[in-house]
C-alpha cells in the first residue's frame, strides 16, 4: 500500500497528464482555432503590446528558438502585426491585430471559467495551508526545472 507522500505524487502526475492532454488538443478563440502555445503567445502579446522575441520567450519560460515558428503561424493566421522599433531598426516588435484582440479577449474568458473552479477550492484553505501549499509547488518546479537541466 502506498504511503501519503507516493498517493499525492500519482495525483500531481495525474493532474500534469490531463492538462497535457488538454492542452494538446485546438480550441476556439475568437474566430480561430487554436493550439496552446499560440493562444499563450497571443496572451503574452496583448498583455505586452509592443513586446519583442526575447520578452516573449522569457515570459512563456521558452528558447528564443522555439519563438519564430509560432510568431509565422500567427502572422500567417492574421493574429498578429510585426513592425521595426523606431530607434532600433533590427528590433522586431508585435502587437495584436484585430482578429488577435477578438482571440486575447476570448482566452480571458476562457481562463475566467477555468481558474474558477481551482480558486474556489484554494479560497477554502486557511492562508497558511495556501502558503505551504505554494511553496511545495514551487520546491517541485525548482526540482523539476534543475532535472531538465540534467538531461
Amino acid at each position: 500500500m502506498p504511503n501519503q507522500s507516493q498517493c499525492v505524487l500519482e495525483t500531481m502526475l495525474r493532474m500534469i497528464h490531463k492538462a497535457s492532454e488538454f492542452m494538446a488538443e485546438p480550441l476556439v478563440f475568437g474566430t480561430e482555432v487554436l493550439y496552446a502555445s499560440e493562444i499563450h503567445m497571443i496572451d503574452v502579446i496583448g498583455r505586452n503590446p509592443g513586446i519583442h522575441v526575447t520578452e516573449i520567450a522569457n515570459k512563456l519560460g521558452i528558447t528564443k528558438g522555439a519563438v519564430p515558428k509560432i510568431i509565422c503561424k500567427l502572422l500567417q493566421k492574421e493574429l498578429i502585426h510585426r513592425y521595426q522599433a523606431k530607434d532600433n531598426k533590427k528590433m522586431v516588435l508585435f502587437t495584436l491585430t484585430p482578429k488577435g484582440h477578438s482571440a486575447f479577449q476570448s482566452h480571458i474568458e476562457f481562463h475566467k471559467k477555468l481558474d474558477q473552479g481551482i480558486i474556489k477550492k484554494f479560497d477554502s484553505l486557511q492562508e497558511s495551508e495556501l502558503r505551504m501549499f505554494h511553496d511545495i509547488m514551487h520546491e517541485v518546479e525548482k526540482y523539476i526545472d534543475r532535472i531538465g537541466k540534467e538531461k
